[in-house]
């Protein structure tokens, strides 16, 4: 038999090209003139079965068919897309399903985009519920290798080879954070090989693993519809490129792709966010179990009598949550202000007393779903005939992030919150929400057309209707109450398809549709309020194109985990903490900000009374040093109200160096200007203009003592220098610093000719 060809796309003689393989049109190799990247990629459509809703919450499927049958059809076409991309196609089949592949090669990084469009054979209606994709990376010394997945649960450089078991990364447009972006590279040579799955219209999830040969990553992309013969899905895509490059010189160059991708910051965010400090407020009383009651303001009364202290505390934005405990995170009703947050005539009025303070005000606003007694009862209901109610009693303080503990956690805590709060919901919520009947196809179903959600009847946040309707309801609280922006909660809760009938072409489209919502909401607003902020929840990539600040959700696990509670591929230790948030902050868009916190609703909501807050989990010294780290290293910081408790003076305090060093307000953060060498000590320096100040805390608890060392050409300073700690007051010497447990120093670094300013 004669063998077929390597088929072939882009030019061999360029900079880059793919070999295909001759049976399955799928790539084999990455090439450059100075050699190949062998990979493997392979797919499995996952089609048809029956749905099955989850217990206590979710939608699964069984008696699925699997397809990972991948032939070659049609030879491959060129076809020249413009001037800086050439597009190369394939059509291949498995099963009674054609596929697509498509092959963009580019000009500019990243310079291969792989996609995928399929189509069902001649027949009666076919069902996708997932696309999966597996790709290896055939690595030479695979040994030799090291990872990076930055915004992840796991710490840079890790070696590839210990990477046993797969590890979740976060995607693009994922809840919990992150760019999307994987690298590993060999720092013997300059080498890196980048796989970025970036989708606008799927979640989706992603494992990586290091496999014998090289790196392994897992893709489920959650593709899902039910398609009739000339209708297709596309899914768009996976982003690769192989550079003769460092790691440190390839994520230099990582934020000018995004353009190429379509991936921009917004231009006009409002000049106080960025500095902003946002003290997270709750309105009337939250039960928990036990009978623990946290009632910190009653109601608006008790907050308004409050703002002298607030401000006293340094903080310049209230942040009102829903009123607790009805409708708390739920729709009740956009117009009804009286029931969601309080008076509606006393909020107007303490909005004006905070205005003519300084403060700014912002809403927390829901968008998963309304409550009502119908679906509370069936949700209470599938919770108690669920394996999770024999274990409502465990510690749930690890319930941020993508382990299997967290996870485990994260369920725990979140059946315990549905029966606490059970009897609350249901004794204010109408029978049935009118807007079920009103609107019926604002609502996501199942095949069978009834209405779901995880707790919630969700909303489809992808209705061009439902998004004119909640556009309007945003502008109408901006005009009724002057209020200066938005936290949006949740838009990608309700992570489920969407069958209705109007929807079941693309079920999987629903989630993500907020990303076109954001878009259409944020002008409307401008146009009403130049000065107003839009604050989200999700703080995937995605969602920093149409939004000023996100969450920090993908900081949450490391608190425990550099206070000791570390896995074995997570950051161990405050010179880690400060690799990872480089890292991170390195690939992110340019202009990408975060509202960093310790406490918050969500951190303080879901461990059992007694260990809610950081204090009551590792202590107030860790969680002084923790606040310097979160508050002083940039961008906007956040409290939950309670969470200042036996912090006061440090609050103060670092609102006050905020204030008073421009570096530490508006500078640049470079964690490559300083060294240490005790790997306890977390250091990074904050610069702007001739202004610099070095930012240390020991996150152990025990002493250090450490030499500290400042590349003062590279923060251009020039000229003898005067060092002087601002936090502890008194002059300090960096060649010999010694740090007590937990300690904090912030270091001003002046020169002769501004050492006045400290």
């Amino acid at each position: 038999m004669t063998e077929q060809p390597t088929l072939v796309a882009g030019d061999p003689d360029g900079e880059l090209c793919v070999r295909l393989d001759p049976g399955s049109g799928l790539p084999v190799a990455i090439v450059l003139p100075t050699g190949a990247v062998p990979l493997l990629l392979s797919a499995t459509l996952v089609t048809e079965g029956e749905e099955v809703h989850g217990s206590p919450r979710g939608l699964g499927y069984a008696r699925t068919v699997e397809l990972a049958d991948i032939k070659l059809v049609d030879d491959l076409v060129r076809r020249r897309a413009d001037g800086s991309a050439d597009v190369y196609t394939v059509v291949t089949s498995t099963g009674d399903w054609a596929a697509t592949w498509e092959y963009t090669i580019r000009s500019s990084h990243p310079r291969l985009r792989i996609a995928v469009e399929l189509t069902p054979h001649p027949g009666g209606p076919r069902t996708l519920r997932d696309l999966r994709l597996d790709l290896s990376v055939g690595l030479p010394d695979a040994a030799g290798w090291q990872l990076e997945a930055p915004g992840n649960e796991l710490r840079p450089g890790l070696r590839l080879d210990a990477l046993s078991e797969p590890a979740p990364v976060s995607t693009a447009g994922g809840f919990m954070g992150s760019t999307g972006l994987v690298a590993v590279h060999n720092p013997r040579v300059p080498r890196t090989v980048v796989v970025w799955p970036i989708c606008r219209t799927e979640i989706g999830a992603c494992t990586v693993r290091g496999g014998a040969g090289g790196l392994d990553v897992h893709l489920d992309t959650g593709v899902a519809g039910r398609l009739t013969a000339g209708e297709s899905l596309r899914y768009e895509g996976i982003h690769m490129d192989v550079l003769d490059a460092t790691w440190e010189q390839t994520r230099g160059l990582v934020p000018s792709w995004y353009r190429g991708i379509g991936i921009a910051t917004p231009p006009d965010r409002p000049g106080w966010v960025e500095t902003a400090s946002i003290f997270e407020v709750q309105l009337g009383y939250a039960p928990f179990s036990g009978g623990h009651r946290y009632e910190p303001y009653p109601d608006l009364a008790a907050l308004r009598a409050d703002l002298d202290r607030i401000q006293r505390l340094g903080y310049d934005a209230l942040q009102l949550m829903p009123r607790q405990p009805y409708p708390s995170y739920n729709v009740h009703d956009y117009a009804d202000i009286t029931t969601t947050y309080g008076d509606e005539d006393t909020l107007r009025e303490l909005v004006g007393a905070c205005h003519e303070r300084g403060l700014r005000v912002i809403l927390d606003v829901l968008m998963h779903g309304v409550i009502d007694q119908e679906v509370i009862a069936r949700t209470a209901q599938r919770v108690r005939h669920s394996d999770l109610v024999a274990r409502l009693g465990e510690s749930t303080t690890r319930s941020q992030g993508t382990s299997p503990a967290a996870k485990s956690a994260e369920e725990i805590s979140w059946a315990r919150h549905i029966l606490d709060f059970e009897p609350f919901w249901s004794a204010s919520s109408p029978t049935r929400h009118p807007l079920v009947d009103e609107h019926p196809e604002w609502f996501m179903r199942d095949s069978g057309q009834q209405v779901i959600g995880v707790y919630t009847k969700a909303f489809d946040v992808a209705n061009p209707s439902w998004q004119e309707y909640f556009c309007a309801a945003m502008e109408d609280l901006v005009r009724r109450l002057d209020v200066d922006g938005f936290r949006i909660d949740a838009p990608t809760y309700n992570d489920l398809p969407n069958w209705s009938t109007a929807t079941q072409r693309r079920a999987s489209y629903s989630p993500l549709g907020c990303l076109e919502l954001f878009d259409r909401l944020r002008p409307r607003l401008k146009r009403i309020k130049e000065s107003v902020m839009l604050y989200t929840e999700p703080t995937g990539v995605l969602f920093r194109q149409a939004v000023d600040v996100t969450y920090n959700y993908d900081e949450q696990w490391l608190i425990p985990a550099v206070l000791g509670n570390a896995g074995p591929n997570g950051i161990r230790n405050g010179k880690e903490l400060a690799a990872w948030l480089r890292e991170r902050d390195a690939v992110l868009p340019p202009g990408s900000l975060i509202a960093h916190h310790v406490d918050s609703h969500d951190t303080f909501w879901w461990p059992l009374p007694g260990e809610k807050w950081r204090r009551e989990q590792h202590g107030l010294d860790a969680t002084r040093a923790l606040l310097a780290v979160f508050a002083l290293s940039g961008g906007a910081y956040m409290t939950f109200v309670g969470g200042e408790k036996g912090l006061e003076p440090e609050v103060r305090r670092v609102h006050r160096l905020r204030a008073e060093l421009p570096e530490l307000s508006h500078g640049v953060a470079d964690y490559d200007a300083v060294a240490v060498d005790h790997d306890a000590v977390y250091a990074l320096v904050r610069r702007i203009g001739g202004h610099a100040s070095a930012v240390l805390v020991n996150l152990s608890d025990v002493p250090v003592a450490t030499t500290c060392l400042l590349d003062t050409g590279g923060l251009g300073v020039a000229g003898p220098i005067t060092t002087y700690d601002v936090w502890n007051d008194s002059p300090v010497e960096l060649r010999k610093l010694e740090l007590d447990p937990y300690q904090v120093a912030v270091v001003t670094v002046r020169t002769d000719a501004n050492q006045g300013e400290r």
